[in-house]
């Protein structure tokens, strides 16, 4: 029979297969205010609001206190500010909820991983539209430059 420090060994083993990157995009460490809704169980629909850890094309961390379920389907709505202007700019995406963090780090904090197949992205001013296009533009160039 295997001591229990074995055991903790094995399991800290596995903990760590487990945690092994499945990410496809690029994530980037981006602060942005996100409302949310879902709808649930006996026809109830639900909202939050949080505020991302960091985004990519196709999915989030959202750090919130108000978790919907894993697997709903949620709308969600990120606002950008894009510069001190008030210029802003607005993904919208129906996202799936892969996985649900409670006290995350030990500091009681809690958060979902959410994922999408596409965004949509609105913005409030041409100055906003000509700032989101640089950035896209530099994002792709950066990519192709690594590829």
């Amino acid at each position: 029979m295997p001591s229990s420090r074995e055991n903790r060994r094995r399991s800290i083993a596995h903990r760590a297969e487990y945690a092994a990157e499945r990410r496809k995009g690029i994530r980037y460490r981006l602060n942005a205010t996100v409302k949310f809704r879902w709808s649930g169980p006996e026809d109830g629909n639900y909202q939050g609001e949080g505020v991302t850890r960091d985004m990519s094309v196709s999915g989030a961390f959202v750090f919130t206190a108000t978790c919907p379920p894993p697997n709903s389907v949620i709308q969600v709505e990120a606002y950008f500010p894009l510069s001190n202007d008030g210029s802003k700019a607005l993904m919208k995406a129906d996202m799936m909820v892969l996985r649900v963090e409670h006290d995350i780090a030990g500091n009681k904090r809690s958060g979902f991983s959410a994922v999408s197949k596409g965004f949509s992205l609105h913005t409030s001013s041409e100055r906003a539209s000509r700032v989101v296009a640089d950035l896209i533009h530099q994002s792709e160039t950066s990519v192709g430059e690594k590829e």
